[in-house]
């Protein structure tokens, strides 16, 4: 048996019990779902209204269509100064407004798939509830959020349950400080677990505040690695990694000693992305890492490739490739297998789901959403560190395996 398997499976069984000896208050928490139109990962708020999980959003967007008036944010408060600094850096500068007389805060949200910017109201007020799975209080309900408000059409290819974008960036006004107060104990930190195509139930978590990560019969904080986030001083919305090398079945890819370090212009580096479906190398590592993985599934017939991959295989039942090993500057592993590096395209039809960004890629690498599905990703953003998990599927396991409902 593989020696991060075995880890896994002991990780796993280890601590069956571990439950009882946290005592940290209850995270807010609620289920994850993965849109089958456009795949987008979205949860629950106010009992029916989803919201679109975007970790590098700088603050909470919400439709706003009634045509009501909107408490008004100074233009010279803090509030106002903060959205200012984490104005999405693909958008200009934002510019105010007068509303009745007063100078009313404005700022702007980054349409990921239309690629545009959107400028409008920022705001306070109404009231957002989360569930939690403390039976003596099963929600908690939160009152004047800042937010964004977008009175015209916004995410105009999302499904129509779309409420909002719920902005989880390491920013003053995401979503998870706001929704972290310090009256409820909560810790600053969320975390994830996306569902895959490959779960039956396509379902997964989000937890707000803190652990326990209640999963089967133990606490999932177990199962975690951990490495350090870093920043990027131009870029400040993102979360980012220090990766020092990337191997295919174990052996290490050549690489320039720099490959993945920001540049002058604080391009480059190592960031995770939720709106990005795949990773995304830039050219340069690209083609360095398909030819290592061609010569270690040299065994495996290929077949013609198919958009957006340039990497495909004939696969069988069951289908394994050689291991893809993410090394983290700590020292620390993010070890991708079969279900994370491939993406089954049909029956007898799996493709390297790594994508090339081209010369000018604006990251060395953008870790997408199909590397991150079915793994707990921890981001304790107050301690600006970031835990991942093993493929729950190496456990026989699943994001739907986490507890949601009390």
């Amino acid at each position: 048996m593989e020696k991060s398997l075995l880890l896994c499976l002991l990780l796993f069984t280890a601590y069956g019990y571990v439950l009882a000896h946290y005592n940290s208050p209850e995270p807010l928490v609620s289920t994850v779902s993965k849109n089958p139109i456009l795949p987008i990962f979205t949860f629950t708020l106010n009992t029916n209204e989803e919201f679109f999980i975007h970790i590098g959003g700088p603050y909470i967007v919400r439709k706003c269509t009634d045509g009501l008036p909107r408490p008004i944010i100074p233009c010279g408060s803090p509030a106002c100064a903060t959205t200012r600094r984490v104005n999405p850096y693909q958008c200009p500068p934002t510019q105010n407004t007068i509303i009745n007389g007063r100078c009313a805060c404005k700022a702007t949200v980054f349409e990921p798939f239309q690629r545009i910017c959107n400028s409008d109201q920022f705001t306070y007020g109404g009231s957002l509830s989360m569930s939690t799975l403390n039976p003596r209080s099963p929600s908690v309900t939160f009152n004047n959020l800042y937010y964004l408000c977008i009175p015209k059409p916004f995410l105009r290819d999302f499904p129509p349950v779309v409420f909002g974008l719920m902005g989880l960036a390491p920013t003053a006004l995401a979503g998870w400080n706001q929704l972290t107060p310090p009256r409820l104990g909560l810790e600053k930190k969320f975390a994830l677990c996306l569902p895959s195509d490959e779960n039956p139930t396509n379902k997964g978590a989000i937890y707000i505040g803190g652990g326990p990560y209640k999963f089967r019969n133990i606490d999932a904080r177990s199962m975690l690695s951990y490495t350090r986030l870093i920043k990027n001083p131009r870029k400040l919305n993102g979360y980012f990694l220090r990766l020092k090398g990337i191997s295919v079945n174990e052996k290490p890819i050549l690489l320039a000693q720099n490959a993945f370090d920001f540049d002058g212009k604080s391009d480059g580096g190592v960031t995770l992305s939720t709106v990005t479906f795949f990773t995304t190398l830039r050219n340069d590592i690209y083609k360095v890492f398909v030819e290592a993985f061609s010569q270690a599934t040299s065994d495996i017939p290929r077949v013609k490739s198919t958009t957006p991959f340039e990497f495909c295989l004939k696969s069988t039942t069951p289908f394994q490739v050689p291991r893809i090993d993410l090394k983290l500057a700590d020292g620390t592993i993010w070890k991708l297998f079969t279900a994370n590096s491939m993406k089954k395209i049909s029956a007898d039809v799996s493709c390297l789901a790594f994508v090339n960004g081209g010369d000018t890629a604006e990251h060395a690498v953008v870790i997408g959403m199909h590397q991150m599905e079915n793994t707990l990703l921890e981001f304790d953003v107050g301690r600006s560190a970031f835990g991942f998990s093993c493929s729950l599927g190496l456990v026989n396991a699943s994001c739907g395996d986490f507890q949601t409902r009390l």
